[in-house]
């Protein structure tokens, strides 16, 4: 198992194929794991906070999902006292055109990016060239 992760977090599985093949081109070291809603992926982070394990570096993130929406993983994220927020690079991947949801995006100040679907290589550059700083 690779270190480095990415957390995918898409109801959608055709989307989640196609950005993991883009992903895996910008960030061949890295292991791509896939939540079909924010549900899954807090638990997740909540456990892997618990064992003292690594976070992942990057977090794409819908907003429309069911179960749990990325809106309201991020203020579950928000109202979080551990260090996830803090570690992991959310970056808000979504389809929605509406202006209120970007807005809304720069609530959250550990909000790294917005990205509106379809992922592209630019963005990714984006991403990784952040990692860097």
């Amino acid at each position: 198992m690779r270190s480095k992760q990415i957390f995918l977090v898409d109801d959608d599985e055709i989307f989640r194929t196609a950005a993991e093949i883009l992903i895996s081109t910008h960030f061949p070291d890295f292991e791509i794991i896939h939540f079909e809603n924010g549900l899954e992926v807090y638990e997740r982070l909540l456990e892997i906070e618990t064992t003292q394990s690594s976070l992942p570096q990057i977090m794409l993130l819908d907003i429309n999902m069911p179960v749990m929406n990325g809106w309201e993983l991020l203020e579950e994220l928000k109202n979080h006292k551990g260090r996830i927020k803090n570690q992991v690079q959310i970056h808000i991947s979504t389809s929605s055109i509406a202006p209120q949801d970007m807005n809304l995006s720069k609530t959250y100040d550990f909000i790294k990016g917005y990205i509106r679907k379809p992922i592209t290589s630019a963005d990714l550059k984006h991403i990784s060239e952040s990692l860097l700083v």
